[in-house]
């Protein structure tokens, strides 16, 4: 009997300090995380490196991202740096944002698989979209999206013509090339070759570069971005762990 009452105990014991770090630890790990939709993979691997955990993180779309982060909603955001209107957007709000470099994102340019086109230069591309030629379908994403906004840094000016369509979604925009044979489009290669795999479309190279090389030509930065008024001690944590021998190796690897 005395022995039953010493295991009853030891195991009650065990529980309570059991649950009473799973308290401490919910609670200082308390924190919200939002990705761009592109960056998702990415978000989830680092979430789980620093906390073994994934499922914290919310996936939504760039404009989503910068509304939230704006508006408080939100402590940390994984996006593409801001597109004009989103910087304007920034400025009247009042709101300070520190911007912290992760990595560098190919964005990659893809034709329908029959197309016997495997590299096009970046004039090449300049010029499908600028003057909508007659043997090329083009796509984009609205604006503001954050793939959007950096193919706007390449082809600063396009707009729509009777060959040249804007779809509201990445998936969309990979399913109209897929069955279109003079289509055109783009992806950030996390979103294109992980979160929407079509088999019907593929890549080319840039300039005679694969996303691979070093000097690939279409590389965009990722950012870490979080408001300089949010004293969550996470925040802090998380940059802390980025700084690490394991942090830099992680985020040398996706690199």
């Amino acid at each position: 009997m005395k022995r039953v009452i010493i295991l009853v105990i030891t195991f009650i014991t065990i529980l309570l300090i059991f649950l009473m770090y799973n308290v401490i630890f919910v609670h200082n790990y308390k924190i919200n995380i939002e990705s761009a939709s592109a960056f998702y993979p990415f978000t989830s691997s680092l979430m789980q490196d620093i906390y073994e955990q994934s499922d914290m993180v919310k996936l939504v779309s760039t404009t989503q991202a910068y509304n939230h982060i704006i508006n408080g909603k939100t402590d940390i955001i994984i996006a593409t740096a801001p597109s004009e209107e989103q910087k304007e957007m920034i400025k009247k709000s009042n709101v300070s944002l520190e911007y912290k470099l992760l990595y560098y994102e190919p964005l990659v340019i893809y034709l329908n698989k029959e197309n016997n086109i495997d590299n096009l230069s970046i004039k090449d591309i300049q010029d499908i979209y600028y003057n909508n030629l007659d043997n090329w379908n083009t796509y984009q994403l609205e604006k503001n999206n954050g793939s959007q906004t950096c193919f706007e840094r390449i082809v600063k000016k396009n707009e729509l013509g009777k060959n040249h369509y804007e779809i509201n979604t990445m998936p969309k925009i990979i399913d109209e090339v897929a069955s279109d044979k003079k289509g055109i489009g783009y992806a950030f290669y996390s979103y294109y070759s992980k979160m929407h795999i079509n088999d019907n479309v593929k890549t080319i190279n840039v300039n005679d570069k694969d996303i691979k090389d070093k000097d690939y030509p279409l590389l965009f930065e990722v950012y870490l971005i979080y408001r300089t008024d949010n004293n969550n001690e996470n925040i802090f944590k998380i940059l802390d762990w980025l700084e690490t021998e394991k942090g830099q190796e992680f985020t040398e690897y996706i690199r």
